[in-house]
């Protein structure tokens, strides 16, 4: 199984602070700025998971994640959902899309590589 995971974030240190995290951990990293950067790695490099944010230019998180979900090569492909909007209806809406989980922003490294722990089983 690869160990490669697809950091689709916009923030820049947010970018930083997470990759430092997962590499520490000797997860490889790819990152795509917007949503359809994010589908067009996800269809070439085939991660492991993807972490996705909501709020991004060109194409936003809940909409790449409909495609990703509604496309045979990727939907199987287990999706974490990173977002500074917590409210209610956005975690829902991307729980019926397919994500396997939420976390709200800000989040401690801790937390998050506990939840990439039990999504990809490891």
């Amino acid at each position: 199984m690869s160990n490669k995971i697809l950091l689709v974030e916009d923030e820049k240190n947010i970018v930083l602070g997470v990759t430092i995290c997962l590499r520490s951990e000797g997860l490889e990293v790819e990152v795509a700025e917007d949503g359809a950067d994010a589908l067009r790695k996800i269809e070439a490099e085939k991660p492991a998971l993807v972490l996705l944010d909501l709020v991004m230019p060109k194409l936003n998180g809940l909409d790449a994640l409909q495609i990703m979900k509604e496309n045979e090569e990727m939907k199987d492909i287990p999706v974490i959902v990173l977002s500074a909007r917590a409210q209610e209806e956005d975690i829902q809406r991307a729980m019926d899309l397919g994500a396997n989980d939420y976390m709200a922003k800000p989040f401690r490294p801790d937390e998050l590589l506990a939840v990439i722990d039990r999504v990809l089983g490891r």
